[in-house]
């Protein structure tokens, strides 16, 4: 008779006890999980209402992650992130009072994985391909100024060599008369001293 007492009574109590524990229904992120981007906040759903609740954020190096605000409510337990959170592996230990003053804890983790962006490569390129077009422009410049200087130096050399072949080519006339009348001269002058002998 005290057996089916005692039975009784653990049948009755233990069901009241599992029920006053508060568990972990669900989370978010859920456990595991991969991110495309950080999360605003970090939320604990409970089996059964809990009257405190707390979480502490941590990275991949262990550095601890600001939490701006922590708030539970009956069921449930959330903390807002201060800022964006980078891509890497984060663990979140939690830990809440239920009802009957016990306490559960436990740890999240999860991954944020976003994809990043390429505007500074792009960037890097635009800033390169204007300094190469700017030093192309600079060498055509360059050696336009210097075809220019080469026909201007060229111009100047004709002109100043024109004046000097002008006269040569006006004398050569008289001096070619002059050579051809000292022959006729000398070949008349044989002529005559030859007849007289």
């Amino acid at each position: 008779m005290k057996k089916l007492a005692a039975i009784a009574f653990l049948l009755l109590f233990l069901p009241v006890t599992a029920h006053a524990h508060s568990g972990l229904s669900s989370s978010m992120p859920a456990e595991g999980a991969t991110l495309e981007g950080s999360p605003e906040e970090i939320q604990f759903l409970f089996e059964s209402p809990i009257q405190q609740g707390d979480m502490t954020i941590k990275d991949e190096s262990g550095n601890t992650v600001e939490v701006s605000d922590i708030v539970f409510s009956e069921m449930e337990l959330t903390g807002q992130l201060a800022e964006e959170l980078p891509n890497g592996a984060y663990t979140v230990d939690w830990s809440a009072i239920s009802q009957d003053s016990h306490e559960v804890t436990g740890t999240l983790t999860f991954n944020i994985a976003a994809e990043e962006t390429e505007e500074p490569a792009a960037e890097e390129e635009t800033t390169e391909e204007a300094a190469e077009e700017s030093a192309s422009e600079d060498a055509t410049e360059t050696t336009e100024q210097s075809e220019e200087a080469d026909v201007s130096s060229s111009e100047q050399s004709e002109e100043a060599a024109a004046p000097a072949t002008e006269p040569a080519t006006a004398e050569t006339p008289w001096i070619t008369i002059i050579i051809i009348a000292i022959f006729a001269i000398a070949a008349v002058t044989f002529f005559v001293m030859a007849r007289r002998k």
